[in-house]
């Protein structure tokens, strides 16, 4: 008996023990697999471009950037949001988080066609400058003469330096002298978005077109290619990434612009940037005229990010400008 009792608190004695070590192996593979995920972590971090640029030396250039950016843009987004979702409640609670003023904006089909009809006001001036302003950098692009090609981008990016009201009263003025009767149309509002508009569409144009390699359009027109299909196949289509960023550039600014609609559009014609102005300075709504920004930013967001996804797919990335199968159409023409 006793050799039986004695045999039973050893193995009492063995399975505690066993139970203790099988707790401790597993922490330890706890414990191995946490470092192995926190190594891995530091790895993926560690081949970001964030961690580059933290490595690197560029932050303190661009840290003045930054900093303007946090301030003229970034705390003002916020502050739209703030205004936009924090309302005033008139008791012991004073403000209240709320999306009325989002429900009231889609529910306001007046307000809402007013920002569709910006859309399509800005996407025809944008077409308009694509038009008139691609010919004019192509012929710089083409010119010989690199003194001459800087003078006449000099002359084309001269009236950027001008304040836009002066332009806006020029053109306005202009009007009342040839035909009184266009102010206040939509073609005068279209006619005064394409005047202030066009340099920032001409320059990210030649800019592409001046970068592009005239090797290949030589190569084609050696194989036979005609001019026009050369053109096509080769030089637009290398020149397409400079051509959405000018459409970007040029529809962000006509979509979002004040005077010209002020001043061209006389009170007859009502965009999204009057109704914003209205509700700030007039109606004394910061709340809604801030949820109706909110909205016009999203949208212009979602613009930009669309054209940067079609510029990419026309980019090779890594560097080099090349751009996609250019060289593949060239050859099979």
């Amino acid at each position: 008996m006793k050799k039986e009792k004695d045999l039973k608190l050893v193995n009492q004695f063995d399975t505690q023990q066993l139970d203790e070590a099988i707790d401790q192996e597993i922490d330890q593979v706890e414990t191995r697999k946490k470092q192995l995920r926190i190594s891995e972590l530091k790895k993926s971090f560690s081949e970001t471009k964030i961690f580059h640029f933290a490595k690197g030396k560029v932050w303190p250039v661009l840290l003045p950037f930054f900093i303007v950016m946090i301030l003229l843009i970034i705390l003002p987004l916020i502050a739209i949001v703030v205004y936009a979702v924090v309302q005033p409640t008139n008791d012991s609670i004073m403000f209240k988080i709320s999306l009325e003023n989002f429900v009231k904006f889609f529910s306001t089909s007046s307000i809402f066609v007013s920002l569709l009809l910006s859309i399509a006001y800005a996407v025809i001036a944008s077409l308009i400058c694509l038009v008139v302003g691609y010919p004019i950098a192509l012929m710089m692009a083409n010119i010989r003469s690199k003194i001459l090609a800087k003078n006449l981008w000099v002359l084309v990016t001269l009236p950027i330096w001008i304040s836009m009201l002066l332009k806006v009263l020029g053109l306005q003025s202009l009007f009342y002298l040839l035909g009184p009767t266009i102010i206040g149309t939509p073609i005068a509002v279209i006619i005064g978005m394409v005047y202030m508009f066009i340099p920032f569409a001409i320059t990210p144009i030649y800019n592409s077109l001046e970068s592009r390699k005239l090797d290949l359009e030589e190569a084609a027109k050696d194989l036979g290619m005609s001019p026009f299909k050369t053109f096509w196949a080769i030089t637009f289509r290398g020149s397409i990434p400079g051509v959405l960023t000018a459409f970007t550039l040029v529809i962000v600014q006509a979509g979002t612009s004040l005077i010209v609609v002020h001043y061209l559009g006389d009170g007859k014609v009502n965009l999204i940037a009057s109704v914003i102005e209205s509700y700030f300075f007039k109606g004394n709504n910061f709340g809604f005229g801030a949820a109706i920004s909110a909205v016009l930013t999203v949208f212009i967001f979602l613009l930009i990010v669309i054209t940067k996804a079609i510029s990419n797919k026309f980019e090779i990335q890594g560097g080099k400008k090349k751009w996609k199968n250019s060289s593949k159409v060239a050859i099979s023409q």
